[in-house]
């Protein structure tokens, strides 16, 4: 828009010019124009063609305006997303960071781990540790040939209901 806008403002402004240049003034005028005549105009017809091309030259003014307006917004727009970004890049920067605390923090508690008292169900011999490959027996989990409880039916419930 911007190019057509430069194009119409040139010619608009090049046919001005040649009007003005070879005006000789008088009732009637013939246009000769590069050695050659065009037309001949009266002195109506002629302010209306400079009406004409005077539109023309407003027409590729305003594309102009309006493509430098559109940049404008555009940039702006560019302008915003990039601060967003920066702000979101920033803030992704600071959780990575109190994640990698937070993960310091826990480390040395997660290497290994005690094994619950003598006497619960699933434990270990007594003395030994389970590292933190291993990992416990659910506490959901029942014995060899026990069922498991179901506990979230209430009295009188059905559990195919």
């Amino acid at each position: 828009m911007l190019f057509l806008g430069l194009l119409l403002l040139v010619v608009s402004a090049a046919a001005a010019v040649l009007l003005i240049a070879y005006n000789q003034g008088g009732a009637e005028q013939t246009v000769t124009m590069f050695g050659r005549d065009w037309t001949s105009v009266t002195m109506v017809e002629a302010f209306v063609a400079g009406l004409v091309v005077a539109a023309v030259f407003l027409l590729g003014l305003w594309m102009i305006m309006s493509a430098s307006r559109r940049a404008r917004e555009n940039r702006a727009r560019y302008r915003e997303a990039r601060r967003e970004a920066r702000e979101a890049a920033r803030e992704r920067d600071q959780l990575a960071k109190q994640l990698r605390n937070e993960e310091d923090r826990r480390e040395p508690d997660t290497e290994t781990m005690v094994t619950p008292p003598v006497g619960t169900r699933g434990a270990p011999a007594a003395g030994a540790e389970r590292t933190a490959d291993v990992p416990p027996p659910p506490r959901h989990a029942a014995s060899a040939g026990q069922q498991p409880v179901i506990t979230n039916i209430k009295p009188g419930d059905s559990p195919t209901r």
